[in-house]
């Protein structure tokens, strides 16, 4: 995460895979998928900001680089996580919350914001 301010961000309707693998909470990221909207953002910071991406095997991998180091980092968490079943079909929910923490003086967090909350239809038999 970075200090880029969001301008859309849009839901998915389905979760299509299992956890196994993830690195970071169900719908924190940004999916790319032919024909579908996802995530725009834009920098209103004085930092200048570069993406980069590559493909892996089974993967398209990124990272976001800037032209100084930032006092501060983030810390992307999940609140609320739950598997519904509603009539035939499992759903998922959760709230996505990030935190601001200063680097230099021992990680103190100086703000928590909701980022989003998510529900979307499983396309896959959860366990449990």
């Amino acid at each position: 995460h970075s200090p880029l301010t969001v301008t859309e961000r849009n839901h998915h309707s389905f979760d299509p895979f299992p956890d196994d693998g993830r690195v970071l909470p169900f719908g924190s990221g940004a999916t790319v998928f032919y024909n579908y909207l996802d995530y725009q953002f834009k920098n209103e910071t004085p930092y200048t900001f570069q993406i980069n991406l590559w493909f892996t095997e089974k993967c398209l991998e990124g990272e976001l680089r800037i032209n100084e180091e930032l006092n501060y980092a983030y810390h992307v968490f999940e609140k609320d996580h739950q598997f519904l079943k509603i009539g035939d079909e499992f759903y998922r929910k959760n709230e996505i919350w990030r935190t601001k923490l200063m680097k230099f003086e021992g990680g103190k967090i100086v703000a928590t914001e909701l980022i989003t909350k998510n529900f979307a239809r499983v396309t896959y038999q959860p366990e449990n």
